[in-house]
């Protein structure tokens, strides 16, 4: 009769086992292939080793003279000299020990010359300097004048439309607004009623300039059309043609009786105002 329960069969291994296994064999692959490709540079040549002795040798001559006291009590230096030179501060890595910022010195190339060239401070040609030393400035922060914050006075409305272009009168007792409702409305700047309303663009106000020496106003609008406004009469008085699309900027300039304007024709115009 066959015992009941687990049968477990010969031959086969658990899995720890195999894992265990295979760890071995890696191992084993690994050291035969070190041991092949590097056998040969296991050791330093004679002469490279010999070389490196040498280098090791000197930086450590180095180190020690580094290390060692300025004066002893063996050079014949008093312990009160041998406590004056212990109590110098060591010298900070940006600068001089004790220094401040305004009497720190700075290397400063000369315009046109590349950097020095070690610690003479040469540039490529014998004898001519490229650098100089000079002190540092303290650099001073400079704190911007306070002011109170903007307040909003009013809110005015009455265009229709979008409202595309503002312009304020040089003496500060009105100022204009351009709109998409084809309109131009000229506001009293105090108190901020209506005083007029000037019609006669086909299409949108682009801009508005206010004349500084005579009593004009200019716009510009999307139909093309550049207009001079006679603001004692309330009527336009002359036209600026040449622009073959909208026109959407106009400035005066500040002495002369000269207008530009630019449009989306992708060109500026320049108009004399001499002949008004």
């Amino acid at each position: 009769m066959r015992p009941q329960g687990k049968h477990h069969r010969p031959g086969i291994a658990s899995n720890s086992q195999l894992t265990l296994l295979f760890e071995l064999s890696h191992k084993s692959h690994l050291t035969a292939k070190i041991r092949l490709e590097y056998e040969d540079v296991r050791e330093l040549p004679p002469a490279l080793a010999v070389k490196q002795a040498d280098v090791a040798a000197t930086a450590a001559a180095k180190r020690r003279k580094a290390n060692k006291p300025i004066a002893t009590e063996e050079d014949g230096v008093s312990p009160t000299t041998m406590k004056m030179i212990e109590d110098v501060p060591a010298k900070k890595p940006g600068g001089a020990a004790g220094t401040s910022g305004s009497m720190a010195l700075t290397l400063r190339s000369k315009p046109g010359m590349g950097p020095g060239i070690g610690s003479a401070g040469y540039g490529a040609q014998k004898g001519t300097p490229s650098s100089s030393l000079v002190r540092r400035q303290n650099l001073q922060t400079i704190r911007p004048q306070w002011h109170a914050p903007w307040k909003l006075m009013r809110v005015i409305s009455g265009h229709l439309g979008w409202v595309r272009s503002v312009a304020v009168e040089p003496g500060n007792h009105w100022f204009c607004t351009g709109a998409g409702d084809r309109t131009i409305k000229i506001w009293d700047l105090a108190s901020g009623n209506l005083r007029l309303t000037l019609t006669g663009h086909i299409s949108t106000v682009r801009g508005l300039a206010v004349s500084p020496r005579h009593p004009y106003l200019f716009s510009c609008g999307e139909d093309k059309m550049v207009k001079c406004w006679d603001l004692e009469s309330n009527r336009v008085i002359r036209h600026y043609h040449g622009h073959l699309s909208g026109v959407y900027s106009l400035a005066l300039h500040p002495i002369l009786d000269v207008l530009v304007t630019s449009g989306r024709d992708g060109v500026a115009r320049v108009c004399y105002l001499a002949v008004l």
